[in-house]
């Protein structure tokens, strides 16, 4: 009896809290800049994470994004690529000389939302994804705002 009555508890809690997303890219643009590589503008850094990663500073993200990608204290809007150890870390991307680099910055807006039916609520907010690649490592950011409540039908046909 005990079994049955707390399955009868979970499956209606489950209810409760099932939820439905829905999702649309709005817009992707590739813009082609140059990045500076320098032993000032590469790093490892933990600011913004919980471990350190590899980051360069990306001062086109001032106005090729629409959200700052500027992490508190640090100087320039950056992109962050893979977790630093060991001799993973600027070494990788300073190997091929200081310069000014031609890169291709890929800037992807998605909206979600989260439909709650029951209470006939849309809970939506953009994504900005920034992504490069750069002497053979990828670099990404991604930064989010929320965007208006609506309904579930006004999100259902906004993003269907």
């Amino acid at each position: 009896m005990k079994f049955t009555l707390s399955l009868l508890i979970a499956f209606s809690t489950a209810s409760v809290w099932a939820q439905e997303d829905l999702s649309k890219i709005i817009s992707q643009n590739t813009i082609d800049t140059t990045v500076r590589v320098a032993a000032n503008t590469v790093r490892c850094s933990s600011l913004g994470y919980g471990r350190p990663e590899l980051k360069i500073d990306v001062p086109a993200l001032d106005w090729a994004a629409v959200f700052n990608h500027r992490t508190q204290g640090e100087g320039q809007p950056c992109m962050t690529s893979v977790v630093c150890r060991g001799d993973v870390g600027p070494n990788l991307v300073l190997a091929g000389g200081e310069a000014e680099v031609a890169v291709q910055l890929v800037v992807t807006h998605t909206e979600k939302a989260w439909l709650d039916r029951e209470n006939d609520k849309c809970f939506r907010h953009l994504e900005e994804h920034v992504e490069m690649e750069l002497r053979g490592l990828k670099f990404s950011h991604v930064r989010t705002g929320q965007l208006a409540e609506s309904t579930v039908a006004a999100c259902e046909a906004l993003l269907q």
